[in-house]
């Protein structure tokens, strides 16, 4: 697309007469073609055949895409910039986007020429683009503090979400900006008809979700659903529109998203199949107890009360006690009357369907849903030993082929799967985000290299104007006037211009450009001597030739003193050329004119001819930079002028960065590293003494080291080195390590000595290089990290929005370490999940809030370890 041809024009009504008629346009071309295609159809089929499958390539070919650079979100680019009129900033301005001319749509940009589009139609059938409420809307809408005072207002309502018996005006509170919020984008936008409408966006679907169920909460009394508000926390993801990274990676999980629903497809088909499996394998097996047998339970003498005479039918009813079941460590033993499963002990029978399954009666295959979160649980591998030990005690040993299986397709083969196609979507997102990145990048090259070639165009045109004036100057130096007298004559004008002209000409009056005035009578040696004071006066005397010192003065000394012409304070404005007259009008700010007699301009030394000073000029260079520069050489490069000191700064770079002394702060680091792995609790008093005076004697060394290096290489060549500010830091901390030695509380500063080890990093290269890879890493990983620590937040919030309130009346002051009574405990939760252990922490929800855990702690794992992670 062609720049240079762009105009920023203000939309107006024209512009709507002009879309009208592109759009006329357009449908007349597209008619014009199918009345071709239809009269060679009737012409001749076989012509008409190929025609339309040639133009089904062309427009294959020609179809018209936007333009990446000029898209909504996107920075105008550079070249554009200089262009733009700073008048139109936050104004509607007509498409410059050629894909967009028949559309009903103009742009805004605004002062950080960042683009905007909206829809051209009345928004809500009421405001046009010409309304004044909705350009004041679209203003608002468009400037940076706005999406700042939004993003801002999300995370403060986060962090309120995240405390406890919170006022319930803080929630009218926030539920009025965000309703503002969205008035003033359906009144800038429209609401969903039209292109670039308010519900066209897929963020504002989530703002007016919540929104929408902020309302029915508040005038609709719906008990438990008031929970619903907690969905609001869901607006923190709108903080990856800030972060440019966080764009990219959440676009990349969008995609992971739709390309697992193949994936997610075969992932239930298979578990669907081993949980079916396992139904029919293990229905009831893992409800199997020990009870005692009839003979046992009638000859026993806890059951003498029973009496001898008991029927079969009554040994049944009285069996089903839990009382009577054989028990290990107050826990029921499972048993099984399978070959390789654990049988009763003598005197007791193994018997199905006795009590509840293991782990609070949740953990079995008795249905389809909980034979299916047994599978997922073994696909995830959490817990899952324990579930196989169950299995084989119940049903014998030859069963873990079940489990090897569920494993081997579900976490080998299933997981992996999904990791892949994750991975995948991200590096193709990456892919796309590189290219657009070196297009954006080749632009801005080709954009600077047209600017610099504009710029040296118009510097080529000005010199060669300023040349043609030179010559035009040169060849009009003198002429006569044969009415005037020979006489000598001398003239002072002066001129005083208004003050508030200067401030709009200023800029004029610094291009270098002649100071000239050419009357009939007179003509003007080309000289000016300037002196700006304080109060930006000028003064400048042009001195005037009679016919005397025309002929007096040759035309060599007339070529000097014109040579001698300053060319950085005047200005041309207007050259006219008539009746032999030539006139030169002269623009300067508060200028005094003085036209002298030429013999004092001539005899006035070389130096005066031109002098400009500023005041503060002068003080910046005889003040502030040599000061700067003299407390910059004493201090921090150590520039002394004495040579006892430059010998001494010598003797010590000699000795401190010798080889052999970088080998041994090497075999200090190692052997510092060693002193400290013996330290160990009640350790003797002895070895508490050698590792205290290791410890001084290797902070001794190492600080030697560092002042000794200082000296060497002066402050400011030692600080450039990272490895040099690593090491100020470690000894700056051991040094006060030792002084608060005594003070309890601070012994956490002994930690940092572990830090020294790293220093091994110098003189190792390939921990250097391992190190360096580290670093970049972790700065890779900023965004994802990011986005990782959005995620927990958002999980964290909705639990303790939804399940703390019941752990409180579960459990009250017994409340278990794994739970969601409070935002911290919450966080720690969510993150347990994201690291792969979420059936445990899901047992104790179900406890409490009953099976909405189940889906929450699904959806957590998932999206959190699946798909993040």
């Amino acid at each position: 697309m062609d720049y240079n041809s762009i105009v920023f024009r203000e939309f107006t009504h024209e512009s709507l007469h002009r879309i009208e008629r592109y759009r006329q346009e357009e449908a007349e071309r597209l008619a014009s073609e199918r009345l071709q295609r239809q009269i060679i159809r009737e012409d001749d089929s076989e012509q008409y055949n190929s025609m339309t499958k040639s133009s089904k390539y062309e427009q294959l070919y020609l179809k018209r895409k936007p333009n990446k650079e000029l898209a909504v979100g996107q920075t105008l680019p550079r070249i554009l910039q200089t262009k733009f009129p700073a008048e139109l900033i936050g104004k509607p301005i007509e498409e410059i986007d050629w894909y967009y001319r028949t559309e009903y749509v103009f742009m805004v940009v605004n002062r950080n020429k960042t683009i905007f589009r909206f829809s051209s139609t009345p928004a809500c059938f009421i405001f046009s683009p010409f309304s004044c409420l909705r350009r004041l809307a679209i203003r608002i809408l468009t400037h940076s503090l706005f999406s700042t005072f939004v993003i801002l207002t999300i995370l403060t309502n986060c962090i309120f979400m995240t405390l406890k018996n919170v006022p319930d005006t803080n929630e009218y509170v926030f539920t009025i900006i965000y309703t503002l919020e969205a008035l003033t984008k359906c009144v800038a936008r429209g609401f969903i008809l039209k292109k670039f409408t308010f519900l066209r966006d897929p963020w504002n679907w989530l703002d007016f979700i919540v929104i929408t169920l902020a309302y029915i909460t508040f005038f609709v009394n719906l008990g438990n659903v008031s929970v619903l508000r907690t969905f609001r926390v869901l607006r923190a993801l709108k903080t990856v529109a800030v972060v440019p990274g966080l764009k990219t990676i959440v676009d990349a999980l969008i995609q992971s998203l739709i390309c697992l629903r193949d994936v997610t497809v075969l992932s239930s088909f298979i578990l669907s199949i081993f949980a079916l499996v396992g139904l029919q394998l293990y229905m009831g097996v893992l409800r199997q107890k020990c009870v005692p047998t009839y003979e046992s339970f009638l000859n026993n003498s806890n059951f003498s009360t029973v009496g001898f005479n008991m029927s079969y039918e009554s040994y049944i009813n009285e069996i089903a006690n839990e009382t009577y079941w054989y028990q290990e460590d107050d826990n029921y033993v499972l048993c099984g009357n399978a070959s390789g499963s654990r049988k009763c002990p003598k005197g007791y029978v193994c018997w199905k369907d006795r009590g509840k399954n293991p782990d609070f009666g949740y953990t079995s295959f008795d249905s389809y849903g909980w034979a299916m979160l047994s599978c997922f649980r073994l696909m995830t591998q959490d817990y899952w030993e324990n579930l196989y030990q169950l299995i084989l005690t119940a049903a014998g040993r030859y069963h873990f082929f079940y489990f090897v299986a569920v494993i081997f397709f579900g976490s080998f083969y299933l997981v992996n799967l999904i990791l892949a196609i994750v991975s995948m979507s991200y590096q193709e997102q990456q892919q796309k985000v590189n290219a657009e990145k070196k297009e954006r990048e080749r632009r801005k090259v080709k954009d600077e290299l047209e600017q610099q070639n504009e710029e040296a165009r118009k510097v080529y045109e000005f010199d060669n104007l300023y040349q043609i004036e030179d010559q035009n100057i040169e060849n009009q130096l003198f002429f006569e006037n044969p009415n005037r007298q020979l006489s000598y004559s001398s003239l002072s004008i002066e001129y005083d211009q208004n003050r508030t002209n200067y401030d709009q000409e200023q800029k004029e009056s610094m291009q270098p450009l002649p100071l000239l005035l050419f009357e009939n009578s007179s003509y003007v040696l080309l000289n000016q001597t300037i002196n700006i004071d304080e109060e930006q006066s000028f003064d400048t005397t042009i001195p005037f030739l009679d016919e005397i010192q025309q002929n007096s003065i040759s035309i060599k000394s007339h070529e000097t003193s014109s040579k001698q012409r300053p060319r950085n304070i005047s200005h041309i404005s207007e050259r006219q050329n008539a009746d032999n007259e030539s006139t030169v009008t002269l623009y300067q700010p508060k200028t005094h004119i003085k036209y002298s007699h030429v013999g004092e301009v001539l005899s006035r030394p070389k130096s005066e001819t031109t002098s400009i000073r500023s005041k503060n000029m002068d003080t910046i260079n005889t003040c502030d930079r040599p000061t700067m520069k003299f407390l910059w050489n004493i201090c921090c490069e150590w520039n002394f002028p004495s040579h006892l000191f430059q010998k001494f700064q010598a003797g010590v770079a000699f000795f401190i960065l010798d080889a052999f002394v970088d080998l041994f702060i090497t075999i200090c680091i190692i052997l510092n590293t060693f002193f400290m792995a013996l330290d160990q609790p009640g350790q003797s008093d002895k070895m508490t003494r050698i590792l205290t005076t290791g410890n001084y004697v290797f902070t001794g060394i190492f600080t030697a080291e560092a002042i000794l290096k200082i000296i060497a290489k002066a402050p400011a060549k030692y600080f450039k080195n990272g490895w040099n500010v690593f090491d100020a830091i470690i000894v700056t901390l051991s040094l006060v390590e030792l002084g608060l030695a005594n003070i309890k509380g601070l012994s956490v500063l002994r930690s940092f000595r572990l830090l020294r080890v790293f220093k091994l990093a110098k003189s190792w290269p390939t921990l250097n290089r391992l190190m360096s890879i580290i670093g970049k890493t972790i700065g890779a990983l900023g965004n994802l990290t990011l986005v990782l620590v959005i995620i927990i937040f958002i999980f964290a919030v909705m639990g303790m929005q939804l399940f703390g309130p019941k752990y409180a009346i579960k459990f009250e002051k017994d409340m278990p370490r794994w739970n969601f009574f409070d935002f911290f405990h919450a966080f720690m939760i969510v993150f347990r999940v994201l690291c792969g252990e979420w059936i445990e922490s899901m047992w104790t929800c179900l406890q409490c809030a009953g099976w909405p855990c189940i889906p929450f702690f699904l959806f957590t794992f998932v999206i959190g370890n699946l798909v993040v992670c």
